[in-house]
């Protein structure tokens, strides 16, 4: 670039600008035919200067998407140099501007979510809502990269965004960005039990009925599997250290335990004590007792039967499922209460899983 054109485009001197436009009419056009250089765009949009770069985007629109040999374009510098104001007019001009992919695919709202900018996430989702399905030559989308780098407030917005989001086709899009992978086949599940990030794996199974909680990564593991590995590495730390590190692990002790830290440890405890075999045995064994109970009583034990007072003449289609997975693959807000222990003994043994048709002359 001409060394009078970046002076003019560094201290956004307008005038001076349409100065050299006259001396040379086709300047910009032979920087549009350069694939990667600083443009005048570039230089404005790294110094701040809005009235310019607003003058250079009206003149050269293609401008707004060539990258400099760094891989930048100009709103991926803006944002780099804390121009919010300026990145808000360059998305005014044009929303697509904040998909533009520029080194290792980072889009400017990919740079968002990996720094936790929550403000400019909410309004380039506003603005251009498609920019939620983008993705990094790895592969990663924006939730991806706020989880892997402790952005869990970014995490929250965006996760809630996709949630509320009222527009045509937001359930199946809700559906494919959480249970999107990376090229380590890991979705934000696997990423936020690897961080230990324990509010981020509550609120996934909480809240999403479409996630895909068995989905292995590709160490083929799933996220409830890495959970269980951190844990047990935490237990498996040598009691050879100092006593900083000691005095540390029993504050941590001390301390009182949040939920989803609750959660995690009935998940373990589950796990550790019995495996699915002995859980469905178990279950076998209540249902052949509760059958045998009601059969001897003609009266179905409490929790069972719904109806009024009357006792059903016909006891003999009696129908009992013991099926027991601690992550189904249709999941459900009940199987998430299951997973984590918090559904009552009651609940399991007396829950619809268990239930009784009675017969066609029987009092409903």
């Amino acid at each position: 670039m001409d060394p009078s054109l970046r002076e003019v485009a560094g201290t956004g001197d307008t005038n001076a600008l349409y100065a050299l436009i006259r001396k040379d009419p086709y300047m910009l056009e032979r920087i549009d035919q350069i694939p990667f250089i600083d443009t005048p765009l570039h230089i404005a949009a790294n110094e701040g200067q809005i009235k310019f770069a607003m003058e250079m985007i009206n003149l050269k629109p293609s401008f707004g998407r060539k990258l400099d040999q760094d891989g930048f374009s100009p709103m991926h510098l803006a944002f780099k140099m804390g121009h919010t104001k300026l990145v808000l007019r360059l998305l005014k001009t044009d929303k697509d501007l904040v998909r533009v992919r520029g080194r290792e695919g980072m889009t400017p709202f990919h740079c968002a979510a990996a720094v936790g900018n929550s403000n400019l996430l909410f309004q380039f989702l506003e603005t251009c809502p498609e920019c939620v399905e983008d993705v990094t030559v790895r592969n990663e989308t924006a939730l991806h990269l706020a989880l892997k780098n402790n952005h869990t407030d970014a995490f929250n917005l965006l996760h809630g965004w996709l949630r509320k989001n009222r527009r045509g086709g937001g359930k199946d899009l809700e559906r494919k960005v959480v249970n999107w992978r990376d090229d380590d086949d890991n979705t934000v599940l696997h990423i936020a039990a690897t961080k230990q990030q324990h509010q981020a794996v509550q609120l996934l199974l909480d809240s999403f009925y479409g996630l895909d909680a068995n989905a292995k990564n590709s160490e083929g593991l799933t996220a409830r599997e890495i959970i269980e590995r951190v844990e047990r590495q935490g237990l498996n730390i040598s009691g050879a250290e100092d006593d900083d590190t000691t005095t540390a692990k029993i504050e941590r002790i001390k301390k009182r335990t949040s939920r989803s830290e609750r959660a995690l440890i009935k998940l373990i405890r589950a796990r550790n004590g019995l495996s699915e075999n002995m859980l469905n045995a178990t279950l076998v064994v209540a249902a052949l007792v509760i059958t045998a109970i009601y059969q001897s009583s003609l009266s179905p034990p409490r929790g069972l039967w719904q109806g009024d007072n009357t006792i059903p003449t016909n006891t003999t289609n009696l129908t009992t499922t013991t099926k027991f997975t601690l992550f189904h693959d249709n999941y459900s807000e009940y199987r998430t209460r299951v997973v984590f222990g918090e559904q009552t003994k009651e609940t399991v043994f007396f829950s619809s899983r268990f239930i009784i048709y009675p017969s066609p002359t029987s009092t409903a």
